[in-house]
């Protein structure tokens, strides 16, 4: 045999591997590499190897004991448990003794398995399969504490000889040597003086072994209960060892040991066209049209419901109300799957409902209902009991496809509620779009294309999710095009702002090199505050854009630094906005209205006050509508702009002066410029465009972490609420100069800083280099923008770690030259562990700011792991 590190010949091994090695010296030389085969660095000893690949006999099915191949992150206790035994006292066995050495007795704990949880299901790997169609299971949250007994059984039985046969009986707990590891094991059976029957108890494999790879058990060792338990299904399901299955216990185990257990099945909502449900009754209901863009040319849709329900919605309500627990654990992922189902607390209850987008802080989900048709907003989903996931969602859309002249949304306005589909592939199964009639009083209307709908209105070929206002609902203008035009949104659309803002981590800025364009769906972020969704209309050069406000009609014109890309929650939030004419007025011909008519005086203060109105429209197109004021002395704003709308604004009238008497034509008031004519479209507002700021983000930073390697000097920047979060903030300089730099630039940060030279209206981006004023010395640092909050903004300061909200006023852009490297490093704790005191070194790291630690590779990228000597004294004050 050669050394494996200088090649040499060598006549020693590794105790635990078998590694060779030709001396003590290339051992450690070669530990680096060799800890991560190796739980400890174990003596060297002459070259008799634990025989690991021992003669193994096994029984038909049996397999080589399976290791776990994901690891849960449990807390073990087994290290404590067995770190204390002691391998030099006089061994003997469970049921005889051997002449001269005493009798050691050993619990009975082992006999018995570890408890899965009781009427739920958990989660389980098969390790072995018997003859009768049981097999044996280990809990998943278990394969660390596995693997950790096996660790802590090498260690103890180390330099333990090996047992004879005259040693161990049948039924007995002994250690075996097995695929280079360590098992606890019961002797099942004895076939002659060098080989034994053994049943690996945390596995429940069947195996024989050589009796020099068996060894008598330590006490502790049978302290701890089997963690592998015998199981059966009731139905034939095969399954296959390794396999992770999601099983729930059916009462007590039976005389044989085994347990009934019901295998959790792996259900989704179908997504086909329900054409079974819909052929033994075919009647259907309009939930809505949605409005095509013509200039687009998008198609004509609309969303039918089945009428006849199935309680499906009482069934859900009545379910999650009595299971508490269908909440969500685990944090979503960051890119949801295009079909995610969930229950969403809705104004009507829980209803079965596809994920579209969520916001992090504050919680809030996008959700489409699909057995109702409509998005909506809410902060309480989970999961949808099993026994609801088998119907399919009873919306799905229709798109006209005959090319009537008609609109599809007269031609369903005719039927009235005896509409009807009928399926040109009625025996169809799975699905998903189909050719189709709609039928009034079983005659035909017209003909549809029918599509099964997950909720994202870019799936149906429109740009926007059109939500019509409701003849009667409350509305508020949102801007005055003319005396007789105006555009008008839904009142559930005001808070739209806040969800905009909430947004800004999501939508990221457009790269500088990038083409935006025309109709493409942004927010736009302002330095004024001012934050709305648009649509790109046109590009005016120099860095212009024209983008029109999807929620309000009007049109702006902004740089392309305002602009940031779109996400799923802003795409499919719905939009309830429209533009009209007020009935009646709109027929007064404008030369005879004057150009500064207190009509529009009128219309601008409702605008400005967003006085919610009540909308009635006078056609069916929704193209003309009188707004109704309820708390006016005339409500109707038809009867209120008729009164003034031939009065200037120059006109003044006396109290109690009825507007008929007034003049119309008076001289105009130097005072009192006249408004333009009224433009025949929206007249073009430019953004009020601030200096040109050239912006500087964190992530383009050169970063200099601390080195990887053993006893590395680092200096603690920041550990406060370090016994929280597990992490703290530190740095490392290569060099005195390299430190002294640093502090020169943060004395250079601190100069520019104090200068005068605010930039009003300054907003920056999420994720943006900035100078801040720090609240507590009043002294200016480097920042990092994290969160925009109204005109507050949550800043990281990059060079210490700490956080705070600081107030716009006090936030300036950071000049080119400051862009220096940033020290600054997260640095998580090796062992950390919230059941443990670590506010104690929390209040080390305090006084004691420069420690030596071994550094590691962080969980997060440019981040540390640091491993702390002497972490225990610490955290239990030995050591201050």
């Amino acid at each position: 045999m050669a050394c494996v590190v200088c090649g040499n010949s060598s006549d020693l091994n590794c105790q635990r591997c078998g590694e060779s090695y030709c001396n003590d010296v290339c051992q450690r030389k070669d530990w680096q590499r060799h800890k991560y085969f190796c739980s400890v660095m174990p003596p060297l000893v002459s070259a008799k190897p634990l025989k690991s690949g021992a003669t193994v006999s096994r029984e038909p099915g049996a397999v080589v004991v399976p290791r776990p191949l994901e690891r849960a992150s449990s807390k073990c206790t087994l290290e404590s448990t067995m770190k204390d035994l002691s391998i030099n006292k006089a061994r003997g066995n469970n049921n005889s003794s051997t002449e001269g050495l005493p009798v050691i007795k050993l619990v009975s704990e082992w006999r018995d398995h570890v408890n899965p949880p009781e009427n739920e299901f958990f989660n389980c790997r098969v390790t072995y399969k018997e003859k009768d169609n049981s097999f044996w299971v280990v809990e998943e949250s278990n394969a660390q504490r596995l693997e950790r007994l096996a660790d802590n059984m090498a260690r103890s039985l180390q330099n333990q000889k090996p047992c004879n046969i005259h040693e161990i009986a049948i039924g007995d707990l002994v250690g075996v040597a097995f695929d280079k590891k360590m098992y606890r094991a019961e002797v099942m059976g004895l076939n002659s003086n060098v080989r034994c029957e053994v049943r690996l108890i945390d596995y429940g494999v069947v195996a024989t072994i050589d009796v020099q790879d068996v060894y008598l058990a330590v006490p502790r060792m049978a302290g701890i209960k089997a963690y592998a338990f015998r199981v059966k299904m009731s139905c034939k399901e095969d399954v296959e060892v390794n396999k992770l299955l999601s099983v729930r216990l059916l009462g007590s185990k039976n005389a044989d040991g085994i347990h009934q257990v019901q295998l959790k099945m792996n259900k989704a909502i179908p997504l086909d066209l329900p054409i079974q449900m819909l052929s033994s009754n075919p009647e259907i209901v309009l939930v809505k049209t949605l409005k095509p863009n013509d200039s687009l040319n998008e198609p004509q849709v609309a969303l039918l419901q089945i009428k006849k329900q199935n309680q499906i919605n009482d069934k859900l309500q009545f379910t999650l109300l009595k299971k508490c627990a269908m909440k969500f654990t685990e944090p979503f992922p960051e890119k949801l799957p295009s079909t995610f189902c969930v229950a969403a607390l809705t104004k009507e209850g829980y209803r079965r409902a596809f994920l579209l987008d969520f916001i992090e802080q504050p919680s809030m989900f996008l959700i489409y209902e699909m057995d109702e048709g409509r998005i909506s907003i809410t902060n309480d989903v989970r999961r949808i009991p099993d026994e609801l996931l088998d119907h399919p969602p009873h919306v799905f859309s229709v798109t006209l496809t005959d090319g009537k002249t008609s609109s599809l949304q007269q031609i369903l306005s005719k039927c009235g509620r005896n509409l009807a589909i009928k399926f040109q592939e009625e025996g169809a199964e799975k699905v998903r779009t189909s050719q189709a009639t709609l039928l009034a009083n079983n005659e035909e209307m017209c003909a549809v294309r029918a599509d099964s709908l997950m909720g994202r209105i870019a799936d149906l070929g429109l740009k926007y999710w059109q939500e019509p206002i409701e003849n009667g609902s409350l509305v508020y203008i949102t801007h005055v095009v003319n005396y007789h035009t105006i555009c008008i949104s839904s009142v559930q659309t005001k808070h739209y702002t806040e969800i905009f803002k909430s947004l800004l981590s999501k939508c990221l800025p457009f790269s500088e090199f990038c083409d935006i364009s025309i109709g493409t769906i942004v927010l736009v972020v302002c330095p004024n505050g001012r934050i709305y969704r648009g649509k790109v209309v046109a590009d005016l050069g120099n860095s212009l854009h024209s983008v029109h406000n999807i929620d309000t009609g009007i049109p702006y014109t902004v740089p392309s630094t305002y602009l940031r890309q779109s996400c799923a929650f802003l795409e499919n939030l719905p939009v309830s906005q429209c533009r009209a004419s007020i009935n009646t007025v709109c027929k007064i011909p404008p030369e005879i209205v004057p150009s500064d008519t207190m009509g529009m005086e009128l219309l601008i203060k409702l605008c400005e006050d967003k006085s919610e109105l009540q909308v009635q429209f006078a056609d069916f197109e929704c193209g003309t509508l009188d707004l109704l004021d309820t708390n006016a002395e005339t409500p109707s704003l038809v009867a209120r702009l008729l009164a003034v709308i031939f009065v200037p604004t120059a006109v003044h009238i006396e109290p109690g002066q009825d507007l008929r008497e007034a003049h119309v034509r008076v001289p105009q008031c130097e005072q009192s410029p006249r408004l333009p004519p009224s433009p025949p479209n929206s007249p073009t507002i430019v953004e009020n465009i601030a200096m040109q700021i050239k912006r500087h983000y964190f992530e383009d930073l050169k970063r200099e972490l601390p080195p990887l390697g053993n006893n590395v000097q680092i200096l603690i920047l920041n550990s406060m609420d370090l016994h929280k979060t597990g992490y703290f903030t530190a740095c490392f300089f290569s060099s005195e100069k390299v430190a002294e730099d640093f502090q020169n630039l943060l004395t250079q940060v601190a100069d520019m800083g104090k200068d005068d030279k605010l930039l009003p209206g300054y907003l920056p981006d999420v994720g943006e280099m900035c100078l801040t004023l720090f609240a507590e010395d009043n002294s200016w640092y480097r920042g990092v923008c994290l969160k925009v909050r109204d005109n507050d903004v949550e800043i990281l300061y990059c060079d210490f770690g700490n956080s705070e909200v600081v107030p716009l006023e006090k936030i300036k852009p950071i000049p080119t030259e400051l862009l220096q490297t940033v020290y600054g490093t997260k640095c998580f704790i090796d062992g950390f562990n919230k059941s443990k005191n670590f506010k104690n070194l929390e209040e080390y790291l305090t006084v004691n700011n420069n420690i030596f630690c071994n550094i590691r590779d962080g969980p997060e990228p440019n981040t540390r792991l640091v491993n702390i000597p002497k972490l225990e004294k610490i955290l239990s004050k030995e050591l201050k």
